[in-house]
């Protein structure tokens, strides 16, 4: 009876710490479960309608990101659908494109996408480039061999540099995996947020009552991102560092966050106002973490937002030692930069000391 009178109370702290994370982090995989963009749908408009158009139109449907959706008759017809947001790209192949090509005259090929959609014109810049890059060698070591019958050097004179390069962190270009393990930790720490507010919605009856709650709300948090952290490893990214480590920096992040929502609590004395204010602090996380946008290219107050979030130095601490296995020393070091934001745990417990004095010696007085 006493636990489910204790449910009661804090329904919303259940409800926020039971059923959100699950759904939420279900949600943000289901919407990048495929990794990488496939796919695409773009037109192509072929003026010249020959063997060699067609075979360069057989490469682009071969890359996995792109998709012949539809052939048009002209460009400002395909524009059209490209606008609507029927198609992602459009390709022009030019009149007498067979000819230059067997001339070896140069052809220009029109290449058009969406590029508001970065990661779509991205997927389809890279498959574009690669489709063309196939066609050139093919028709460049054909030619060879009418010369040179020696298949070797004609691929050597068709490809007298081989580029050999390899990506030594997400070789895959895996957006799931990019986006993921910064988009859980955004939504982990809003959890955080809203769960603390949640247990001191009124004025705690005691500084001992106020210190419970706030371990309460790190000790749900830790094992949420205990959970998150085995996810992650579930799917295959990497782990080369020491997750004891980033369990660590966790439980300092949990800490941060809810000593800033008790901070501002205890202030405006108003839920919906900290909400507020806490929303607009933790809302840009995910644009000025340092992961979407570099920070050494943010400007000033970019970067001086970025400093004072809590997250900034979390991901560098998770990057550094999951994907590197950088030396402990230096993620302890980015753990120490966060302790700082536990100053406003002392703020907020000096204000609610205020505060219970002045009831308690009201109560005394009645």
């Amino acid at each position: 009876m006493k636990y489910l009178n204790l449910i009661k109370q804090y329904r919303m702290f259940c409800i926020v710490w039971l059923v959100l994370p699950p759904f939420l982090g279900m949600l943000a995989y289901s919407i990048f479960f495929h990794s990488i963009p496939t796919d695409l749908p773009i037109g192509v408009v072929d003026n010249d309608k020959s063997s060699l158009s067609r075979d360069l139109q057989f490469y682009i449907e071969s890359a996995p990101a792109t998709q012949i959706a539809k052939q048009y008759n002209s460009l400002h017809e395909a524009k059209l659908d490209l606008n609507q947001g029927k198609i992602y790209g459009i390709v022009v192949i030019p009149n007498n494109f067979q000819a230059h090509i067997r001339k070896g005259v140069g052809v220009n090929i029109g290449i058009y996408y969406n590029a508001q959609f970065v990661l779509i014109g991205k997927a389809i810049n890279s498959a574009m480039l690669q489709a063309l890059t196939t066609f050139n060698a093919i028709s460049s070591v054909g030619k060879n061999l009418a010369k040179d019958a020696n298949m070797n050097i004609a691929k050597a004179k068709a490809m007298p540099i081989i580029p050999k390069i390899e990506a030594l962190f997400n070789p895959r270009n895996d957006y799931a995996q990019f986006l993921l393990t910064i988009m859980l930790p955004c939504m982990w720490q809003i959890l955080v947020a809203v769960g603390m507010l949640n247990l001191i919605n009124t004025t705690p009856k005691s500084i001992k009552s106020l210190l419970l709650k706030f371990a309460l709300n790190i000790g749900v948090a830790l094992f949420w991102g205990i959970i998150m952290l085995a996810v992650f490893g579930a799917l295959g990214y990497p782990r080369e560092g020491n997750m004891y480590i980033v369990l660590l920096g966790l439980g300092v992040f949990a800490g941060a966050i809810s000593s800033i929502v008790i901070c501002f609590q205890s202030i405006l004395k108003h839920t919906s106002k900290t909400i507020s204010v806490i929303a607009a602090y933790t809302a840009p996380s995910l644009a000025f973490a340092g992961i979407t946008y570099p920070q050494n290219s943010m400007e000033v107050f970019a970067s001086f937002w970025s400093q004072i979030l809590p997250i900034s130095y979390f991901m560098k601490l998770y990057l550094q030692q999951a994907n590197y296995g950088i030396d402990s020393a230096y993620s302890l070091d980015l753990i120490a930069q966060m302790l700082p934001f536990w100053l406003f745990l002392i703020i907020g417990v000096g204000v609610y000391y205020l505060r219970i004095g002045v009831i308690n010696r009201g109560v005394v007085k009645d």
